[in-house]
């Protein structure tokens, strides 16, 4: 037994120093082994902002993300930490690493290449990672995002190398609690979990939807500074109907059909409970990518007994609102003027439509005179309640007692509205005739073509300012190149909820918040719309410049923690004087620090007559 046991103890190349000290003691006394002292740590030896010194080896620091610096190690660190030798003589700064970080991923033609590139270097250097991924938000979002991340998800399983997340399966009911237990950080303050029902625009991925949480939260640190390792990506599996997935032989989830009704709920609500037990009633928990049927109902279950939110819902409404209100300086239009028409009816559309006629509401309108201006159509035409099947019901604030039509380009012509906003996942579904039309409805049309990945987009910028003349105002879910019209060069908003989560996040976690309600993301809409420039409308785009994204994520993040105080959400207590000044003490930094332990002086002793040692009184 002892040579077994003992053998998979010495073996342990990453086990941390005592538990060397005590492998080496067993092999030359077996009787002190106890198997419950056989500990091997196989994932980051830092946990939380506390290094403890006596726990981290020199070698610990090349092989712990958290830690490694590369060739950034000083001398005097190398020598120090024993690890002098085991890297090349040259020393080089962060800044150089950047700068061959970049020329690196160039080199790579194939986004999904580039994606695994830096996938690795967030594997091997968390904070070269990070800062090149926050120092070049325009150039590698789309990578880390919208759209690469769809790819890398459809790709998942040969892609896979090793965790960054928990997998909970519907197998693991009545045990939650013990897989959370598992993950190896206790500080963790934002969770954002999927059942990979419908990522993106590509619909059930299952278990290869992990991709999502994963770059969610890699968002959250980069746009938001919040620290990663209170970042945690979790996957539901509880099975897929993709057919193709079930017959996958790289698919790594559960091999067998969707679980759903009363099984589905109960596992749901045991995750909710497990998370709180495990974290705090303040844990952050992001729904992220669930079905229409799933949506709103689990937001609507949850939202008031949880600090919950669906970005999906409310995270793509906050920013969409945003653009809305930021077009109201260019169509001279109040919110409460246009006429809102939808493609797509599912959960996106009536998050931005609830959201927008909250706004409407607080330009003067009633409810129902706001609801009154937004038109919805899905699959099945028109949202008419006079339709056959009526209106469906998680959209029944938005059905209309009209006469039924499924031509939706009947409906642009008979409705007349304003702003046309798609969230169908219908490629190319604002042709040629429904532009123009919206061209005769109105001078300066706001045309949305929300769906992702790019291949999804209802219309791309150019065919809307070539089918509108010019006059359009648009806005997309995925970048477009820049748009060239009658001479002059437009660079089109791209309407990113990566805007807004960040900061909404980065809020809520400094100020402890307990729930999420709805005005929260008006108010990160109002704050994101105020921060567009002139020279970003002249240019035709209708949010900021996402290399001024992490600037808009810390303004959003003061605003959500005045508003946090200012209704009696948070619970960090007592209220900072300077907001804006706890807020930034929370982020997290990008740059290298010393790896050297803290060193100081005492002062000098007190001079004393000491007295000499005496012997010992023999009769004692």
């Amino acid at each position: 037994m002892f040579s077994n046991i003992s053998k998979s103890l010495l073996c342990c190349t990453n086990a941390i120093g005592p538990n060397r000290a005590l492998a080496y003691a067993l092999t030359k006394c077996p009787a002190l082994l106890e198997p419950s002292l056989i500990q091997c740590r196989n994932y980051h030896e830092v946990t939380g902002d506390i290094i403890c010194p006596n726990m981290v080896r020199g070698i610990d620091h090349l092989r712990d993300p958290r830690l490694n610096k590369g060739l950034a190690f000083t001398l005097e660190e190398r020598q120090a930490l024993g690890i002098h030798g085991l890297l090349a003589a040259k020393f080089k700064t962060q800044e150089e690493q950047l700068d061959i970080c970049r020329i690196s991923i160039d080199r790579y033609e194939d986004n999904l290449n580039k994606y695994l590139y830096l996938v690795e270097l967030q594997d091997r250097n968390e904070k070269l990672f990070f800062r090149l991924l926050s120092e070049n938000v325009e150039k590698y979002l789309p990578i880390v995002y919208t759209p690469t991340v769809g790819l890398a998800c459809q790709r998942f399983g040969l892609i896979y190398r090793r965790p960054r997340g928990l997998f909970i399966t519907i197998n693991d009911k009545g045990h939650v609690f013990n897989i959370l237990k598992n993950w190896p950080e206790p500080d963790v303050r934002a969770i954002v979990f999927t059942d990979g029902e419908r990522i993106l625009g590509l619909g059930d991925l299952g278990a290869y939807g992990m991709g999502i949480p994963v770059g969610k939260l890699s968002l959250y640190t980069a746009l938001a500074g919040i620290k990663p390792h209170q970042c945690l990506p979790i996957t539901l599996d509880v099975g897929t109907d993709n057919q193709d997935l079930l017959e996958d032989p790289l698919y790594i989830g559960l091999r067998q059909r969707r679980a759903r009704g009363k099984e589905y709920d109960e596992f749901i609500d045991e995750f909710m409970e497990a998370c709180v037990q495990r974290y705090g009633q303040n844990t952050l928990l992001q729904f992220e990518d669930f079905a229409l049927g799933n949506a709103g109902r689990l937001l609507a279950k949850y939202r008031n007994k949880y600090c919950t939110f669906n970005d999906d819902i409310q995270g793509t409404a906050s920013v969409a609102v945003a653009g809305l209100m930021a077009a109201v300086r260019v169509t001279k239009r109040k919110l409460s003027e246009n006429i809102y028409f939808f493609l797509g009816a599912g959960s996106a559309a009536n998050g931005i439509a609830n959201l927008t006629v909250a706004a409407m509401v607080s330009e003067g309108l009633t409810i129902q005179q706001a609801r009154d201006r937004v038109y919805m159509f899905d699959v099945d035409g028109l949202l008419s309640t006079r339709r056959e099947g009526g209106v469906p019901e998680h959209a029944k604030a938005f059905g209309k007692n009209i006469e039924p039509e499924k031509s939706f380009e009947a409906c642009i012509a008979k409705i007349k509205p304003s702003c046309l906003i798609g969230c169908s996942t219908v490629g190319g579904a604002f042709n040629e005739n429904v532009l123009r039309q919206m061209a005769k409805n109105i001078e300066r049309p706001v045309i949305f073509a929300l769906s992702n990945p790019t291949s999804k987009a209802e219309c791309t910028a150019q065919d809307a300012y070539n089918f509108t003349d010019g006059r359009c105002i648009f806005a997309s879910g995925s970048p477009f190149p820049p748009v060239q019209y009658d001479g002059k060069e437009y660079h089109t908003g791209q309407g990113n909820n990566s805007y807004i989560f960040p900061g909404v996040a980065l809020g809520v976690i400094a100020t402890a918040t307990h729930h999420i309600p709805e005005t929260m993301f008006l108010t990160a809409a109002r704050t994101l719309a105020n921060y567009v420039s002139e020279k970003d409308l002249n240019i035709g785009r209708i949010y900021p410049s996402l290399s001024e994204v992490k600037e808009v994520s810390l303004a959003i993040a003061i605003e959500v923690a005045k508003m946090a105080y200012d209704e009696g959400l948070a619970s960090v207590y007592p209220e900072p004087k300077d907001i804006s000044k706890h807020v930034s003490s929370q982020m997290y930094s990008f740059h290298y620090e010393s790896s050297m332990p803290v060193v100081w002086d005492w002062k000098p002793e007190e001079k004393f007559n000491v007295r000499p040692i005496q012997p010992v009184p023999k009769n004692i």
